[in-house]
């Protein structure tokens, strides 16, 4: 059997297109503003149902932003991103889809330490991706804030490409920046180059460090 790597992506970009998340603080205040507005409770009631929605707002943002998703899988041949298993079927049809990425199209491999475990950027070379239009992004996201279930019809953020440069970003729980190099070494072919960024710590200290080599020579 194939050697492969599975991990859980962490957040809600496996799920909901980029940027989704913060819709919802803009419909909270809004219902928040209609509340006052049109309903015109007493003023001791307006305090205590604004301060059940800003809880609410505030749960529902931490569930989606901590939610894990199995949708990372790696193994010779390259990268699939993308819901796997019942999680497909229960999301709507855009879930179903995934993206693939093959080692040969793949330029670079960065990862990064975070507090949630490691980030890992697969960076591919200029030109390769390819974007939708900044105008039908707009009026996507448009029309998501009017009607959020149309999200069902959008693409997840996963799926997505960033720009300058172009790479997918994903987010992965429990495993460290080194846990996850060991894991993809031998899957990578040598043609692709693996980055670690050290911790802030570990960077503040070499800088440091390197001060004090110059003033130790300069003297």
């Amino acid at each position: 059997m194939e050697h492969r790597y599975a991990a859980l992506v962490r957040g809600s970009s496996a799920i909901f297109p980029r940027g989704y998340l913060w819709l919802i603080p803009v419909w909270y205040a809004a219902i928040a503003v209609l509340f006052e507005i049109k309903g015109k409770p007493p003023s001791w009631y307006a305090v205590s149902i604004l301060a059940a929605t800003l809880l609410a707002v505030l749960t529902l943002l931490t569930v989606l932003a901590t939610v894990r998703s199995n949708a990372f899988v790696a193994d010779g041949s390259g990268v699939w991103l993308g819901l796997r298993g019942g999680a497909r079927r229960r999301f709507g049809p855009r879930r179903r889809h995934y993206a693939y990425l093959p080692w040969p199209d793949v330029w670079q491999v960065r990862i990064a330490a975070k507090f949630y475990g490691a980030r890992l950027d697969i960076v591919l070379p200029a030109g390769s991706a390819s974007w939708r239009h900044p105008v039908k992004e707009f009026i996507a996201a448009v029309i998501t804030l009017i009607l959020p279930v149309s999200y069902l019809f959008r693409s997840p953020g996963l799926l997505r490409p960033r720009h300058d440069p172009p790479r997918y970003r994903i987010p992965l729980y429990d495993v460290t920046p080194e846990e996850l190099r060991l894991a993809l070494a031998p899957l990578v072919p040598p043609t692709v180059a693996i980055g670690v960024r050290p911790r802030w710590r570990t960077r503040a200290l070499r800088r440091l460090r390197m001060r004090r080599s110059r003033l130790t020579t300069a003297a």
